[in-house]
């Protein structure tokens, strides 16, 4: 089916596991419920098709053209999407776990209680776009351009997100733990009750950052001195400790509570935040002490 004209075509229900569709023309085709497992289009014109609800497992669609494309409710679990764009279609539902997506172009899309774990977005423009609600555990966002972009209550936990852009950022509600965030840019990003145990922030800018209510030192279960040390607990003692804490909803990320004990206790630290930039607009959790390696810098 290489080169195939397939415009318009009626493909509801197909079975095109490891078909080979490079350079197809699919625009306005109606692909719903279609398995396209392993399928490769790349290259091939999709706009104005619709895939909702397709099994897109594995495939390919690199440098596929995807305007106006409905991917509502599909799976791309695996899928190949390296530098698409995608700002125009409809992705609501879709599951992307482990898809590779990087430099993808997803501004402004609709992406709310998307499922990208494991996924690599590195390099992608995300920019307004709209995550609230979404799991991005074990995902790769190094160097991604996420001015304004919204992920509020989602889990962003072993993420990394080394040097991207989180300008005007609201990342309030979520929890990141041993998520990296070195160098990352979060000048007036919310990070309202945010739970960052476990982070690490070296060397980025928080100038202008709302951190109010935002937990930044390990919780200690209720009752506890501040000699306690979770080293001395393990299996569901561990677990059961941790769960009396507002860590409770950090554990119950599958990802994190399915992690053996020597990955996850290393993770059960305060917040690093060696070298990052503030100044006096920052606003930190109350009665938090200002580490002294964190750097005084007022907007140039």
């Amino acid at each position: 089916m290489k080169n195939a004209n397939l415009a318009g075509a009626s493909l509801m229900d197909a079975n095109l596991t490891k078909a080979n569709m490079v350079r197809a023309n699919l625009t306005e085709a109606n692909l719903t419920g279609a398995i396209l497992v392993q399928t490769n289009l790349e290259s091939a014109d999709l706009s104005n098709a619709r895939l909702v609800g397709a099994d897109l497992t594995g495939a390919n669609l690199r440098n596929t053209i995807m305007e106006n494309v409905d991917l509502s409710g599909a799976n791309l679990q695996g899928v190949a999407l390296t530098r698409v764009h995608l700002e125009t279609t409809r992705l609501r539902g879709a599951i992307f776990r482990g898809a590779r997506l990087i430099g993808t172009f997803l501004d402004g899309v609709q992406l709310s209680g998307v499922e990208m774990s494991e996924a690599n977005l590195s390099g992608a423009s995300l920019v307004n776009t709209n995550m609230n609600g979404s799991v991005l555990t074990l995902s790769d966002f190094s160097g991604a351009s996420m001015h304004g972009v919204t992920i509020t209550g989602s889990w962003i936990n072993l993420v990394s997100l080394v040097g991207a852009d989180l300008r005007d950022a609201n990342l309030s509600a979520s929890t990141f733990l041993g998520t990296d965030l070195t160098g990352a840019n979060l000048q007036n990003a919310r990070l309202n009750g945010a739970n960052l145990v476990g982070a690490n922030l070296s060397g980025s800018d928080l100038r202008d950052a709302d951190l109010t209510g935002a937990i930044l030192v390990l919780p200690l279960p209720p009752g506890n001195s501040d000699i306690f040390s979770y080293d001395s607990l393990t299996g569901v003692n561990l677990l059961a400790a941790l769960n009396t804490t507002v860590m409770s909803k950090v554990m119950s990320d599958r990802r994190i509570s399915d992690l053996t004990e020597i990955r996850l206790k290393p993770l059960l630290k305060d917040t690093v935040l060696q070298g990052v930039l503030y100044n006096q607009n920052t606003k930190w959790p109350v009665n938090f002490t200002i580490p002294s390696s964190a750097i005084l810098k007022e907007q140039q």
